[in-house]
């Protein structure tokens, strides 16, 4: 693993753990507002998977391989636990909504399901190859993901 892909991965994991806490302080009225509700249920399995899929990408920025459970998982492993994490934030996410009620909760299941297919597959099929982007090319799909994502968002609060 380049340095550049151990720090794009600890970012990650970081900004993460940043947008993890932030969303529990936010979160706090709700559950203990109703902690048995729906809502507040759906709340702590998003937050247990963004904080897992938050520590995955860090161990995956300062190890080369991490002892878990008693099997050795390599860094590409970690980031394909954080990435399936993340998808499974991201279907719950949708899900808590009930039936898609609007394009922004049927791209965010869909997005879910794809990060949660891709961690699997990172996850099985062993060291990334060559031919695979580069960490600088993945970066800029993700940021660039994201900050469309953002700009949608914006767009479908600014509608309403």
């Amino acid at each position: 693993m380049s340095t550049f892909e151990r720090r794009v991965s600890l970012g990650l994991g970081v900004v993460l753990l940043v947008v993890f806490a932030w969303s529990l302080w936010n979160s706090l009225e709700v559950l203990a507002a109703d902690p048995t509700s729906s809502t507040a249920v759906a709340l702590v399995l998003a937050g247990i998977a963004v904080l897992l899929g938050a520590l995955a990408f860090v161990a995956a920025g300062l190890r080369e391989r991490l002892p878990v459970a008693g099997r050795s998982l390599e860094w590409w492993q970690l980031q394909g636990v954080g990435f399936a994490a993340l998808g499974g934030y991201m279907v719950i996410s949708g899900l808590a909504q009930g039936v898609p009620a609007s394009v922004y909760d049927g791209s965010t299941l869909a997005a879910g399901v794809a990060f949660v297919a891709v961690g699997y597959i990172r996850f099985r099929d062993g060291v990334p190859e060559e031919t695979e982007p580069t960490g600088r090319q993945a970066a800029i799909i993700v940021v660039g993901t994201l900050a469309a994502l953002l700009v949608l968002a914006v767009l479908m609060i600014w509608t309403i």
